[in-house]
């Protein structure tokens, strides 16, 4: 039989690994607490305070859970909706060339949401804006951009869309569409304003349907660092962010996760100086761990995914060595635990959650391999730790 990893070690709800999962762990949190808890969640709580749109950048080195902290983001107003109503959506931005414009993120956003998404929610606009077209452009929406999205009232909630329906939404996402000019659409949308006011389009229809915003949230925003390489893109995509992080903005919500460790290193594409000013203090940094970090991450790793009353019953039958185990060590020996601890304490730039319950992984296969339901000091040493 092959070695399974969540077996071996006693992890509750099919597990089969250390690394938590997403979005299945969302509402756990593991580290960070301070930065989440006072700043980030209260910053929240503040833009509702203030009625604005929650907009943050969220950067740290690779691995340190910013990924996590978004879909925690998420979970948390849906445990909240009563007070903080709001409707994320997160996408992973894909692969970005120097080249690539704003249309990069529309159009993942657009595929979240979905045509049929879309169809309702142009028709639900219609019930409170009886002139969709007008309704947005009163809203600051360019007339080629409103009346695209007037056009999806051509199809009717869950029925198939009809073709026009469909080439608009293509439309909408930047792409160019054959003989669009003898459809009434206009040439691709290629600026970054008209990239941004479908954005802006959907937050106005959504707010005025729901009376609560989206929330856009894109994560892996260090592959904007390549169109740094080409002024003209650059300045393209700065002028797309600075709009959606400009106080006139109150129609959605937006966040960035960036790979990063310093302010310096983060993408100009998303740190321009003007783009700094609009974030304020809602840029926040999510460090590696710091001595004593690393065992509280670990602890409350594994008083979460670890089944006790397993462990327990193999330490009772003499599956697992009572001389050896200790329920604060597991699953490692107390002196396999300390210098697990020590050699994340000592390599800070690895004190990060990934690479700590990845290690975790390594080392607990390595064990099975060998036959111990315990890891052991000795294990260490085949893997230079």
């Amino acid at each position: 039989m092959p070695l399974i990893l969540g077996d071996w070690f006693c992890m509750k709800d099919g597990r089969s690994s250390f690394l938590p999962e997403l979005p299945k762990d969302a509402h756990l949190v593991f580290c960070h607490d301070d930065i989440i808890k006072n700043k980030i969640i209260t910053g929240i709580e503040m833009r509702f305070a203030t009625r604005k749109p929650i907009k943050m950048l969220i950067y740290g080195d690779w691995g340190v859970g910013k990924t996590h902290l978004m879909y925690h983001i998420r979970w948390w107003l849906q445990q909240n909706k009563a007070d903080y109503p709001a409707y994320p959506v997160i996408i992973e931005i894909g692969d970005i060339t120097k080249k690539s414009r704003f249309d990069d993120i529309v159009r993942p956003f657009l595929d979240a949401l979905g045509l049929d998404f879309l169809i309702n929610l142009v028709h639900q606009y219609r019930g409170k804006e009886p002139n969709v077209a007008k309704g947005l452009r009163d809203r600051g929406i360019a007339s080629h951009i409103a009346e695209a999205f007037n056009k999806i009232l051509l199809s009717s909630p869950g029925q198939p869309a009809v073709d026009l329906v469909v080439h608009s939404f293509e439309f909408l996402k930047g792409r160019k569409i054959a003989g669009q000019a003898t459809m009434g659409l206009s040439q691709p949308l290629d600026q970054s304003q008209d990239l941004y006011q479908v954005l802006l389009a959907i937050g106005e229809m959504y707010l005025t349907v729901n009376g609560e915003r989206i929330l856009f949230v894109a994560d892996e925003a260090a592959k904007l660092e390549n169109v740094d390489a080409d002024e003209a893109t650059q300045y393209h995509w700065v002028t797309a962010n600075k709009l959606i992080f400009d106080d006139q903005n109150n129609s959605f919500g937006f966040i960035y996760t960036v790979t990063g460790k310093q302010e310096k290193q983060l993408p100009r594409a998303i740190w321009d100086p003007q783009i700094q000013n609009r974030l304020g203090k809602h840029a926040y940094r999510l460090d590696t761990l710091a001595t004593g970090d690393v065992d509280s991450y670990l602890t409350k790793l594994l008083n979460e995914f670890i089944e006790w009353d397993k462990v327990q019953s193999l330490v009772d039958s003499g599956t697992i060595n009572s001389a050896e185990y200790d329920r604060q060590s597991y699953p490692f020996t107390a002196e396999a635990r300390l210098r697990f601890l020590d050699h994340f304490n000592r390599n800070q730039e690895d004190a990060k959650p990934r690479d700590i319950s990845g290690s975790l992984d390594i080392l607990g296969f390595q064990a099975g391999k060998k036959g111990k339901r315990l890891i052991t000091a000795d294990i260490f040493d085949s893997l230079d730790m």
